[in-house]
């Protein structure tokens, strides 16, 4: 699960938060999906679809990286959806960016009421909702920097987030799955964190059988792999240039010595342990 199945699963509990969310002002009820269209086989984020058939149509897209074409690419997938099926209901395009410098601001097409296009950056909407965000209190840690000063901070504020998403007295399976997306929401914006460190911040058990919990695990051994090939890296350039400087040694004394030469394939082939003692054997040699 990456950061735009977070919104998804947190609009599918609540389908009306994304309106909030945006500031967009709609009757009846709505159900949050995912579609595909066929024609460009292209998945839209989201789709909001009015259950009483009344509202317009309303399509989601979550956008956290550079993408110059994604107001031309967005509009065409929504052409094409109307052109694989019959109907004539308005729609609304919403495009969410989940960091301001995502948004390439190079938008020339238009729509004509009542179909919009709303596009809104996720910091400015959720401090547009204030403290009580209710469900979407899920999205705060999105508000955070992968900074010192903002992981300091998590401590404090993971417990606050998750007393206020208990305090609104949801199913409690619904309670559960929102303390995981917050869970998520957290990892996904700081990628440095330990398990134990986010054990200590939210009282969600077994935490290394949620989702959240998987994917820290999942980081934290791609870390230790990196970490492992890195350190392998390092080493090997260590044991290579001790090699180096064996042979190099070795063929200095060897003609110093007025012995034959072993070439450098011959020496490399090799391993450190034998070099030191073609070496060593040369040194007595030379005392000699």
């Amino acid at each position: 699960m990456k950061t735009d199945a977070l919104f998804y699963k947190l609009f599918r509990i609540a389908p009306r938060s994304l309106f909030r969310l945006v500031r967009l002002k709609l009757d009846g009820d709505y159900a949050f999906e995912s579609i595909t269209v066929k024609t460009t086989e292209k998945r839209f984020d989201g789709f909001m679809k009015p259950k009483d058939g009344k509202g317009p149509n309303v399509f989601v897209e979550i956008q956290g990286y550079d993408d110059n074409t994604i107001y031309w690419r967005s509009f065409r997938e929504v052409c094409a959806w109307y052109e694989e099926n019959d109907s004539d209901r308005p729609f609304i395009l919403i495009i969410l960016f989940t960091d301001e410098k995502y948004d390439p601001d190079n938008r020339m097409l238009s729509c004509r009421p009542p179909c919009r296009l709303i596009r809104k950056n996720l910091a400015d909407c959720l401090k547009g909702i204030g403290k009580k965000a209710g469900v979407l209190t899920v999205l705060k840690p999105l508000m955070l920097s992968d900074r010192k000063k903002d992981r300091e901070r998590l401590p404090e504020l993971v417990p606050q987030w998750e007393e206020a998403i208990r305090s609104l007295e949801l199913p409690e399976h619904e309670t559960n799955e929102l303390t995981e997306l917050l869970l998520y929401a957290v990892v996904q914006r700081f990628r440095k964190l330990t398990l134990k460190e986010v054990e200590k911040m939210i009282q969600l058990t077994p935490l290394d059988q949620t989702v959240a919990g998987q994917e820290l695990i999942q980081i934290g051994v791609e870390i230790g792999e990196e970490k492992g090939r890195e350190e392998g890296r390092e080493k090997g350039r260590e044991e290579g240039r001790e090699e180096g400087e064996l042979i190099g040694r070795i063929q200095t004394m060897q003609q110093f010595l007025k012995r034959p030469v072993m070439s450098k394939k011959k020496l490399f082939d090799k391993n450190i342990s034998e070099l030191k003692s073609v070496l060593k054997k040369l040194e007595s040699e030379l005392k000699l």
